[in-house]
């Protein structure tokens, strides 16, 4: 594999959720780097603070924390040398938002994205059940939900959602799968995954993305994987992928000639006793960009 880099980008936003801040490390002790071969340039960890207490601020947790964290992780995303492909390792998933302001200014023109994730994460701070910031992230990167400040805010919407494809869903909220159904991004669930084929929804998309951006990030959810492939994570549900669906899904897009990021998040290793599942997510970010 050539020109590869990796980042990590060791976030969470709720005190209890330490534990997938530790992911970047985790992954790294796995033997993540070896196993994307030589042509491998590890840029590290993006030093974030510790988050102790959490604190309500209209109706989001830890929202100033947040916005300071995804200004640090914009400035680094946008110091890094484009390569071929750049891995970026949560944390959990609204890293994206900093990742995906800082990488604006290395790859040039409209980005998309696939989001494989079985949930949306597209709450606002009125729909949200929780006020947790890791349900909300999605929905941020496309201008929703409240002001990120310097220097994020000026890059918003990062993504537009006609250049978004939502792909594994299956455990939505009601006001969520609302938003995301009258939205212009392409939703594709897990029982039209189970209808159509992964090999059939995944090349659908690969195109829709490749004719609508000129560059395109993958975000992988690791809980997007059934609970008894994945358990490691805050969000263990069934009925999910298999690691070799998710191949097909990256590899589609990397046919495209597009993908430029791969974005790895929700792994929690606190959970992960014997390190099995960390031996997963290194295996199938092996085998989706070796082939």
């Amino acid at each position: 594999m050539k020109g590869v880099s990796v980042v990590g980008f060791p976030l969470y936003t709720l005190a209890g959720y330490a534990g997938m801040g530790r992911a970047p490390d985790a992954l790294r002790r796995s033997g993540l780097v070896p196993a994307l071969g030589r042509s491998v340039c590890d840029y590290g960890d993006v030093q974030i603070p510790l988050l102790e207490n959490d604190i309500v601020e209209d109706n989001i947790k830890n929202l100033s924390h947040f916005r300071a964290a995804s200004a640090r992780i914009s400035r680094e995303a946008s110091r890094l040398e484009p390569m071929a492909k750049t891995i970026c390792l949560g944390g959990e998933c609204s890293f994206t938002i900093g990742a995906l302001a800082g990488f604006k200014s290395v790859f040039k023109g409209k980005p998309g994205m696939l989001w494989i994730d079985s949930h949306g994460d597209f709450n606002t701070p009125e729909t949200s059940p929780s006020g947790y910031i890791g349900g909300m992230c999605l929905a941020m990167a496309c201008g929703k939900g409240p002001t990120l400040g310097d220097p994020i805010e000026k890059e918003r919407p990062l993504l537009e959602e006609d250049a978004l494809v939502h792909l594994g869903s299956r455990a939505l909220d009601p006001a969520e799968r609302e938003t995301m159904r009258g939205s212009a991004m392409g939703l594709v669930t897990m029982k039209k995954v189970s209808l159509d084929g992964i090999l059939e929804v995944s090349s659908k998309s690969a195109r829709r993305l490749a004719d609508s951006s000129d560059w395109i990030v993958c975000h992988l959810d690791v809980d997007v994987l059934d609970r008894k492939i994945m358990p490691a994570v805050n969000y263990p549900t069934s009925g999910g992928m298999t690691v070799e669906q998710a191949v097909v899904a990256i590899r589609a897009l990397d046919a495209t000639g597009k993908l430029k990021v791969l974005e790895v998040s929700a792994y929690n290793p606190e959970l992960d006793r014997r390190e099995s599942s960390a031996g997963t997510v290194v295996r199938l970010i092996q085998e989706a960009l070796s082939h």
